[in-house]
């Protein structure tokens, strides 16, 4: 009897033991799981803040797979192509045209008191006319056109491509003009003379703006202008860049010619 009842005792202490043992487990493994939860649910969270508000990552990402650049801002994706033309501040990228009309006033060019204004078409053409240019050597073109032919409205020179282009100003002035043994005074009106290239009378690859007027001609003995604007004349403007010619400094044409001559 006394055996059988300490067997007894010793079997409900296993069991109850057993038992607080499964419950701790259920316990800690209940606790890990919740803590997992809340973990990969705050990390999902911050996640999204970070992402709607742009705070600690990059708002822009550039990757380049060598031919494509892809830029990624606010989560909108704009893919460039290393052949697409960009348009930035400082003009024309690639030597690719890209052209906006311009106004009246970007149209209008001055030498002192002496002020022309180019038709769009005119304009146009004297924009264009370094990278048509460019286009012209790049794709072999130089080697098919000759001295005095023509590419897309451009003049073909030994030196590339010109253009010269010859627009009425806004003055008229006194020339004393020498025919013959005779002298005598007379009044025209004075042109602006707009150039690319070295032509006749510009110079290789550089834009140019000068005044003239119908007695600059040959057929003349002597012309000279008379009056306060004739320090104007045998001067002009020039740039490498047709954006910039505006701006130019005004300096001698035999300067000019002599500064950046190719030949």
């Amino acid at each position: 009897m006394i055996l059988a009842f300490l067997a007894f005792i010793l079997s409900v202490s296993y069991a109850s033991a057993a038992n607080n043992g499964t419950e701790i487990i259920k316990q800690e493994l209940g606790d890990l799981n919740s803590t997992d939860v809340e973990g990969i649910g705050e990390l999902s969270l911050n996640e999204q803040a970070s992402v709607e508000s742009g705070e600690d990552c990059q708002s822009n990402l550039s990757q380049s797979d060598g031919n494509n650049i892809t830029v990624v801002q606010n989560n909108d994706a704009v893919g460039l192509s290393s052949s697409d033309v960009v348009l930035t501040s400082s003009g024309v990228s690639n030597s690719v045209d890209v052209y906006k009309e311009p106004t009246k006033k970007q149209r209008t060019f001055k030498i002192a008191k002496f002020k022309a204004v180019l038709s769009k078409y005119q304009y146009k053409k004297l924009f264009k006319a370094s990278s048509i240019e460019d286009y012209f050597f790049d794709e072999g073109y130089n080697d098919y056109y000759y001295v005095g032919d023509k590419f897309r409205g451009y003049g073909v020179c030994t030196t590339g491509l010109f253009y010269h282009i010859k627009v009425k100003t806004n003055k008229f002035v006194k020339v004393k003009v020498k025919i013959g043994n005779k002298v005598k005074y007379k009044k025209t009106r004075i042109y602006m003379h707009f150039t690319y290239g070295a032509g006749q009378c510009g110079i290789a690859y550089r834009y140019m703006i000068f005044l003239s007027h119908k007695y600059n001609t040959p057929g003349y003995d002597s012309s000279k202008v008379i009056g306060k604007y004739a320090k104007y004349f045998g001067k002009c403007k020039t740039s490498s860049s047709f954006s910039n010619l505006k701006k130019a400094k005004l300096i001698s044409q035999t300067t000019a010619y002599k500064r950046y001559s190719v030949y």
